[in-house]
């Protein structure tokens, strides 16, 4: 790696490199479908993405998004960041969460948080490192929304209306 390392926002043309980096955190993804996230997040007013870059080679990115919750208000999280396993080590995640930090402060956002796997250990440290203190553990669920999913609620719906 020669020359300076810098973070820019993400763009389209760093869809491959996103996406292969994607795949090293557990995620794969194709390119046509990073483009789209990249656009939609593009186009959101409450996320951001960069990417850490030497020369044209993205050597790690991050997602950062803005949420508010009833019960506890409005706080900024990182959705996700990786670094290349061929590049960790040498402080690109550390300039990535900076510049989360400092997109979070000036949206007047005193919180950042983040959410990591049980088993990326490594991970913790590092979060630990840069400033971030544990305060809970969780389980995470999802639901598939299926077409028969969505069939039966709007048969719901409609009986409803039409009563």
């Amino acid at each position: 790696m020669n020359g300076a390392i810098y973070v820019r926002h993400v763009s389209v043309k760093d869809a491959a490199q996103v996406a292969a980096l994607s795949a090293e955190l557990g995620y794969p993804s194709t390119v046509k479908d990073t483009i789209s996230y990249i656009q939609a997040i593009d186009k959101s007013i409450c996320d951001v993405a960069y990417v850490a870059v030497n020369g044209e080679t993205v050597l790690g990115w991050i997602h950062v998004l803005y949420t508010i919750r009833l019960e506890s208000g409005p706080f900024c999280e990182i959705g996700g960041l990786v670094v290349a396993r061929n590049a960790q080590g040498r402080g690109i995640g550390g300039l990535l969460v900076d510049k989360a930090k400092k997109w979070s402060a000036e949206r007047n956002i005193s919180t950042l948080r983040v959410r990591s796997n049980v088993i990326r250990e490594g991970a913790h440290g590092f979060y630990t490192k840069n400033g971030f203190k544990e305060f809970k553990q969780q389980k995470v669920f999802d639901y598939t929304i299926g077409e028969e999913n969505l069939s039966e609620k709007t048969a719901v719906e409609n009986t409803k209306v039409n009563e």
